[in-house]
C-alpha cells in the first residue's frame, strides 16, 4: 500500500537525482580561463593575517580542537562497520565517497585558507559518511518513521514504514534488510 508521504518521498529522490546531474554539468562547464582568473583574487598571507579580527584568533583554539574527537569518532566508525555490518551482511560504506578535498586546488586561496577548506571538508565529509552508516544502521534494525516530523533525515529514511504501521512493518522488514546486502 503506497500512502501519499511515499511518492512525495520518491519524488524527493527523483528531484535529487535530477540536482546531482545539474550540478554535474555545472562543474564541468568549469573552463580553463576561469581557474587562470582565479589567481587575481587570491589575498596575500600577510594581508589576511593583518586584517583578521582578533575574535578569529581566538576562536581558532576551540573550533581547531574537534579535530581529536573526530579522528577519535573515525577509528569507531572504522571498527563499527569491520564488526556490526560484516556480521550482519550490510554493504560497507564507502570512505572516499563521502570526504572531497577539492578546494585546496583553487588558486585564490591562501595557506590559512585552503587549510580551513580541508578542515570542513573533512568534518562535513566525516559527518556525512557516519550519517549513512547510521542510516544503514537504522535501515537493518528500526526501519520506522517518527511520530512527529524531522528537520532532516538521512537518504534511507524515506524507505521506512509509518509510524504505528505494525502490519507493514513485519510485512516489509526482510526486505528493507535485503536491500542493504546490496547497498
Amino acid at each position: 500500500m503506497t500512502t501519499k508521504i511515499d511518492e512525495i518521498f520518491d519524488a524527493i529522490r527523483v528531484l535529487e537525482e535530477s540536482l546531482k546531474k545539474e550540478l554535474e554539468q555545472e562543474e564541468e562547464k568549469l573552463s580553463a580561463d576561469l581557474l587562470a582568473a582565479q589567481k587575481k583574487f587570491k589575498e596575500g598571507l600577510l594581508h589576511y593575517l593583518w586584517h583578521t579580527p582578533i575574535l578569529h584568533y581566538l576562536t581558532a583554539p576551540i573550533i581547531y580542537a574537534g579535530i581529536i574527537p573526530a579522528f577519535i569518532l573515525e577509528i569507531f566508525l572504522l571498527i563499527y562497520q569491520s564488526v556490526n555490518f560484516r556480521v550482519n551482511k550490510i554493504a560497507p560504506v564507502s570512505r572516499k565517497d563521502y570526504f572531497v578535498f577539492d578546494r585546496a586546488s583553487l588558486d585564490f586561496l591562501n595557506i590559512i585558507e585552503k587549510i580551513n577548506c580541508f578542515y570542513c571538508s573533512y568534518f562535513t565529509g566525516l559527518l556525512n559518511y557516519t550519517m549513512e552508516i547510521v542510516g544503514r544502521t537504522e535501515q537493518f534494525w528500526c526501519p520506522i518513521r517518527h511520530a512527529r516530523k524531522l528537520l532532516n533525515h538521512h537518504a534511507h529514511y524515506s524507505k521506512f514504514v509509518p509510524y504505528g504501521d505494525g502490519k507493514r512493518y513485519r510485512e516489509e522488514l526482510a526486505k528493507l534488510r535485503e536491500d542493504l546486502i546490496k547497498a
